[in-house]
């Protein structure tokens, strides 16, 4: 069957110059990806996914040959947010945000060229690889709590004691925990990936691929409920003598297939048994010949590689900015002596900081402060401020009392209004620390945690990745007492005379 039409062979392909394009703007995205699928055992089936993405724009590959540049302008205007959000995010280091907005940005460029057509033949398609994103594993807590109330449903019926704490099953044979790994958040993300895989291959009708996709959702929280009632039946049976009890990844996959898999096959085939003309009838997409001019896809491809260039474009000033950030402690202030370069009362657990310098002053009555800077000169992934991996201190070896915002006398250059109080206390000494601390980015003074992320993220979209932890530190009373107000007293003196 004809349309009227011929297209041209170079217009044809247009869009397959997209995949280099598509490649190299956002080539540090891709990048994280694949290290996401390799590292991560939850998200490994991200190659299946990206796969499938793949598999699905080759069956559609006439209908995509037949789409001619049709711009849109609100099209481009979401390409543009979307794009300026990449950057923000590149910048702040959200790596699931980055992610996340993949998919998007794909699916704005093409319908920037070619219309609504490219989002009706690979929208569906490339919205796919949201189910390969880092935040489904957000979900693990509450699949923990429905797996663990189920399966205490289970353990009833088969008449099997147990006592439920939390996510621990606790048995006469002995306690299993429903971790992280038993919440079921990898088979849940497979079964809705194929459910809606399967329903863009073959489905015609949107509402039945909806019905699919819940229905393999769950199924595959059905078999995980089946896998984890199965372990601890076999180690309830056996005395805990089974290996199942300690390697079951196999037969966790034995269980999916057995429970998600095959009846996923039979009903999907009586949802919509006509389902199979759908590919017959995305071979061609005609088009209106209208908004076809050349900067469509100029402009389009411009804002694709925009996240890939801007950070070369500042990386000379980047560079500039950091190597002259030398930060020092405050000499000469007015009624104290120091810094003493080696009396640490406590150091933060920071990773691989580029400045990790502190001393202690000492007051003509004595009293003992330690002022410390740790921080980056240029923040980049795993050498952020604030990351997972940065703590105020090292829960090995300190337990938090009390942790509050407290206002203080504001010192020019050192510190803002307010700062974080912390107190904390050694596990194995008598000794309680109390710690003000606050952040400096690029110049700007803030104890938000969320105030430095965002600031360093606008800072950084300016060649300044300066960031640092400002802390001052003392003894509580020997005894131990939490109540160091002479210690506040003593930090708000220090401040001042540094502000003087």
């Amino acid at each position: 069957m004809t349309t009227g039409y011929t297209v041209p062979l170079a217009r044809q392909y247009l869009w397959l110059l997209g995949i280099p394009l598509l490649a190299a703007g956002l080539w540090t995205e891709w990048q994280d990806f694949f290290r996401l699928w390799y590292e991560s055992i939850v998200y490994n089936h991200g190659y299946l996914v990206l796969a499938g993405i793949f598999f699905l724009l080759y069956t559609r590959r006439g209908a995509l040959a037949s789409l001619r540049v049709n711009g849109s302008g609100f099209a481009l205007f979401l390409l543009a947010g979307a794009c300026s959000l990449l950057i923000f995010a590149q910048a702040a280091d959200v790596r699931f945000l980055r992610l996340a907005l993949v998919p998007f940005i794909v699916v704005f460029w093409g319908w920037a060229i070619w219309g609504w057509g490219f989002v009706k033949v690979a929208g569906g398609p490339v919205l796919l690889l949201l189910f390969a994103v880092p935040f489904w594993d957000d979900l693990s807590p509450m699949l923990q709590h429905i797996t663990v109330f189920f399966n205490d449903i289970f353990l009833r019926i088969a008449d099997i004691e147990a006592t439920i704490n939390e996510f621990y099953i606790v048995l006469e044979v002995g306690t299993f925990l429903v971790e992280d790994g038993c919440s079921g958040v990898r088979y849940l993300m497979v079964a809705l990936f194929l459910g809606s895989f399967y329903g863009q291959l073959y489905y015609q009708s949107a509402t039945r691929t909806v019905l699919l996709v819940v229905i393999a959702g769950l199924l595959s929280m059905l078999a995980n409920w089946i896998r984890v009632f199965g372990i601890i039946a076999a180690g309830h049976y056996t005395n805990m003598e089974t290996s199942l009890v300690e390697d079951h990844e196999l037969f966790g996959w034995v269980i999916f297939f057995v429970f998600t898999l095959v009846p996923l096959y039979f009903i999907s085939g009586k949802l919509e048994p006509v389902a199979r003309d759908k590919a017959a009838g995305l071979t061609r997409v005609p088009q209106p010949n209208a908004r076809s001019a050349p900067i469509w896809p100029v402009l389009a491809s411009l804002l694709i590689l925009w996240p890939a260039i801007m950070p070369l474009a500042l990386e000379s000033r980047t560079a500039r900015v950091a190597q002259s950030w030398n930060p020092t402690l405050p000499d000469n202030v007015d009624e104290w002596r120091g810094p003493l370069r080696h009396a640490n009362i406590w150091k933060p657990d920071y990773q691989t900081p580029d400045v990790n310098i502190g001393g202690v002053y000492v007051s003509d009555d004595l009293q003992q402060v330690q002022l410390q800077i740790t921080g980056y000169r240029r923040q980049a992934q795993n050498k952020e401020l604030i990351f997972y991996g940065n703590e105020l201190y090292d829960s090995k070896l300190w337990k938090q009392v009390s942790t509050t915002i407290r206002d203080v006398p504001e010192s020019e250059g050192i510190s803002p209004g307010q700062v974080n109080e912390t107190i904390i206390r050694h596990r194995s000494e008598n000794t309680t620390v109390i710690i003000w601390s606050w952040y400096d980015i690029g110049d700007v003074l803030t104890h938000s945690g969320i105030e430095a992320k965002i600031t360093g993220a606008l800072k950084k979209m300016t060649g300044d990745g300066r960031g640092a932890l400002w802390a001052l530190a003392s003894y509580c009373s020997p005894n131990g007492d939490a109540d160091c107000n002479q210690q506040r007293s003593t930090f708000a003196q220090f401040l001042a005379a540094a502000r003087d």
